[in-house]
């Protein structure tokens, strides 16, 4: 599904694309296929371990395009105007508090040459669900947690998906869409997707156990903490999970338009 969600953007055979906030580089494989051998591509992170540890896997295994590792800030990217012919920049945003997210979505835009598109995939939490569980735990940890110093900004963000072309249209990108993916799984998991709700429910559990929610909630999220429990939703029979993943994209305009 991510993979459907990056190839809709758009990018072309030839390009040059900036991957700003790259992460793991878990987006580099397929932008490298979409760029082919006559693109190229940046990678940008804030943090040096993750560029550390993709130039060691890149040496290994060396994808079928340049490629430029880069530790910078996402608040003011160290490259010229104009230089790239797209920017893709997934799971970002939503880390940024609302205040934050025009200058952030300037930066994108001005570093995206004139008809070059910028691209923004985040979550939206409302579309979260976990079976057997009530049915708004999730919604009630999303709320708990809007005025939190630590996670104010981040439940910010993760509300803010659904309403990405309206902040890519306010930076003045020109002919914005979004799409919005539901992704459900249902058990028995893969052990790669039972891998990535285990962690993600222990993130949830852990951030829970600190708001300010009611005990009899507490007491539904604390089982989450450890995965061999057999309270822990990932291990009924029937568990059920859905997330939601919003892409936006929008074009550069021209001096003419």
């Amino acid at each position: 599904e991510y993979e459907a969600m990056l190839r809709m953007v758009g990018v072309q055979s030839g390009w040059r694309v900036l991957d700003a906030g790259c992460g793991s580089g878990s987006f580099l494989p397929l932008l490298a296929e979409l760029v082919g051998p006559n693109g190229g591509l940046v990678a940008l992170d804030t943090a040096p371990a993750n560029i550390a540890a993709l130039e060691r896997r890149l040496e290994v295994s060396p994808l079928g395009c340049s490629v430029a590792l880069k530790v910078g800030s996402l608040a003011e990217l160290p490259f010229a105007d104009a230089t790239f012919d797209a920017v893709w920049c997934a799971n970002v945003v939503q880390y940024f508090p609302d205040a934050a997210v025009p200058s952030l979505l300037g930066e994108l835009r001005r570093v995206v040459r004139p008809g070059g598109l910028v691209a923004v995939k985040d979550v939206d939490m409302t579309l979260f669900r976990v079976e057997p569980t009530p049915p708004f735990l999730i919604d009630h940890l999303s709320e708990a947690s809007l005025g939190d110093e630590e996670f104010g900004a981040w439940s910010q963000g993760s509300l803010r998906g659904r309403t990405l072309r309206r902040h890519l249209e306010a930076a003045g990108l020109r002919g914005v869409w979004q799409s919005t993916l539901l992704i459900e799984r249902w058990a028995p998991l893969l052990p790669v997707e039972e891998r990535l709700w285990t962690d993600w429910l222990r993130f949830l559990a852990q951030a829970a156990l600190q708001r300010d929610i009611p005990a009899d909630e507490q007491e539904v999220w604390r089982p989450m903490l450890d995965a061999d429990d057999p309270r822990n939703p990932i291990n009924d029979p029937t568990f059920y999970a859905s997330e939601g993943q919003c892409v936006a994209v929008g074009r550069v305009p021209s001096a003419t338009t």
